[in-house]
């Protein structure tokens, strides 16, 4: 970020025109700055036509070491009997499975009762203020029982 700024404010001090001219891309040919640069030589004795190579030679020295370790592969490998080793038992993972499965489906069930639950209707009443408009004295004998004098034991 700080060269950013930097080569901004450098071009800040300079000129459009000079920035345009010191401008170069790869189509152009024979400007001063490509005459004065000079390239490395491109050749096959790099570092990646070197590690191509050893890597190649590391893969046939380990498969023909892997072969006479196996007996000509009629045994299994050190190599796959250590992953063996450190699985887990195909029966333990079945186990695992079928827990999961059961617990799925006891879930799927009650998601099924969930979603086909209803609540309970609620009746009500058109007109509520009719309640308020009945006279008190218009009561029929024995609807309503004096309760002032009830003693609850609680024994």
């Amino acid at each position: 970020m700080a060269s950013r700024f930097a080569s901004k404010t450098s071009l800040l001090k300079s000129s459009p025109v000079s920035q345009i001219l010191k401008r170069s891309y790869a189509s152009e040919h024979g400007s001063a700055k490509h005459a004065t640069e000079s390239f490395p030589e491109e050749r096959f004795s790099s570092n990646v036509w070197r590690n191509s190579l050893l890597t190649i030679i590391a893969g046939v020295v380990f498969y023909r070491v892997s072969e006479h370790v196996t007996g000509q592969g009629e045994e299994k490998h050190p190599f796959t009997k250590w992953i063996e080793y450190r699985m887990t038992p195909s029966t333990e993972m079945d186990r695992i499975n079928t827990e999961n499965l059961e617990a799925a489906e006891k879930l799927a069930e009650y998601r099924l009762v969930y979603q086909d639950a209803q609540r309970a209707p609620i009746y009500r009443m058109r007109y509520p203020e009719s309640f308020e408009r009945a006279s008190a004295r218009g009561l029929t004998a024995g609807s309503h029982a004096d309760l002032t004098d009830l003693k609850i034991r609680s024994d």
